[in-house]
């Protein structure tokens, strides 16, 4: 996997939640420029507290709010330590791939992103994070887009440009929705399920890059 141009090309979009719009001309807070064969990792906070992590190769620890994903921060291959609260990971990265730490129930999970570097098209990612198989479609449920994830999974797929929203479905049923986005060619996005008191969460996001040192 290449994520690398991919993730450069990402570095000046804004990262959009469903409760927050897609916005443009920002460029400047996603002006990092990773090394080339750099490796990528970034977290998504379960739990029901901030959280403060750490990653070797860096100064400072990078924050992440309740039930949000962070933005990628990038080292170089090889072996990595992520550490937050108690709970610590061991990783050892190759180049020019991403990985997506669960931070919940204080320990920290690893999901391998399977992003592809295709600057022609627009990349979705979508992860499954609940106890139920859950697959992304359509928002009226008539196309599959991505197939069936299980817990701690993760699908991916290419599109062309397109404004289009999408919901999870589990079966026949609608658990949650996205709103409509335009998907640009060379742009990367997430489409998450997690669980949220009874029910669940969506939270669709453009992938970035946290220039934090």
């Amino acid at each position: 996997m290449k994520l690398l141009k991919t993730l450069m090309i990402l570095a000046s979009f804004l990262a959009f939640t469903t409760n927050i719009q897609a916005q443009e001309g920002n460029a400047d807070l996603y002006d990092a420029v990773a090394p080339a064969d750099s490796a990528f990792v970034r977290i998504i906070n379960l739990s029901n507290s901030n959280i403060s992590a750490t990653l070797t190769g860096k100064v400072n620890p990078q924050r992440i709010a309740v039930k949000q994903l962070s933005n990628y921060r990038f080292v170089p291959p090889g072996k990595h330590k992520v550490s937050t609260g108690n709970a610590s990971i061991d990783l050892d990265l190759k180049a020019n791939t991403a990985v997506t730490l669960v931070y919940e129930n204080g320990k920290l999970t690893l999901i391998n992103d399977q992003f592809s570097n295709e600057p022609r098209k627009a990349q979705i990612a979508f992860y499954n994070l609940t106890n139920e198989s859950i697959e992304l479609k359509t928002a009226d449920g008539k196309h599959e887009v991505i197939a069936a994830v299980n817990k701690n999974q993760t699908g991916s797929r290419k599109v062309n440009e397109i404004k289009i929203a999408f919901a999870a479905y589990s079966g026949s049923k609608k658990i949650a929705s996205y709103p409509s986005n335009f998907l640009k060619k060379g742009g990367s996005y997430s489409y998450l399920v997690i669980p949220e008191g009874s029910g669940y969460k969506a939270i669709a996001q453009q992938s970035g890059i946290d220039p934090t040192e």
